[in-house]
């Protein structure tokens, strides 16, 4: 995983911030594709978080949260994870994916105005990914 300076960067069109920092390469590639998707509405950094899901082992704070359309709204949690901390069965990394799925799955049982969606993906697959769609279609943990 490449460490990256908290420096804020702008110049976003879909971003709902002037600016946002980044701690990994990964979460910077993301955030240009999330940028260039045509359909997306808006995205934002979650960082300070603004949404914190309770699970067992603490919070988890999805990297992104966006909306886009495909014939509905859709509301997606991305997070970008390095290969390293993707570390097996009951990793906190894995716990909170987990809960993060579950609480998608309440969601859409409750019967929301708009699907919502989560991934997490792989820091290498997010920089080897051309779009929003290849990122989504190569995440290790997917809900609904």
């Amino acid at each position: 995983m490449t460490t990256l300076r908290r420096v804020p960067i702008g110049g976003w069109k879909r971003c709902v911030h002037q600016a946002a920092s980044f701690e990994s390469r990964g979460e910077f590639k993301a955030a240009c594709l999330l940028d260039a998707t045509d359909n997306l509405d808006w995205w934002l950094r979650n960082d300070p978080p603004l949404l914190r899901i309770p699970t067992p082992v603490g919070y988890f704070e999805p990297d992104f949260v966006y909306r886009r359309r495909r014939g509905m709204i859709i509301m997606g949690l991305l997070e970008i994870k390095g290969e390293v901390f993707w570390d097996g069965d009951g990793s906190d990394a894995r716990i909170k994916a987990t809960a993060a799925c579950a609480w998608v799955s309440a969601i859409q049982k409750a019967k929301a105005a708009e699907r919502w969606e989560f991934a997490v993906v792989l820091e290498q697959d997010v920089c080897e990914a051309t779009t929003l769609e290849t990122t989504l279609a190569n995440a290790q943990r997917r809900a609904p």
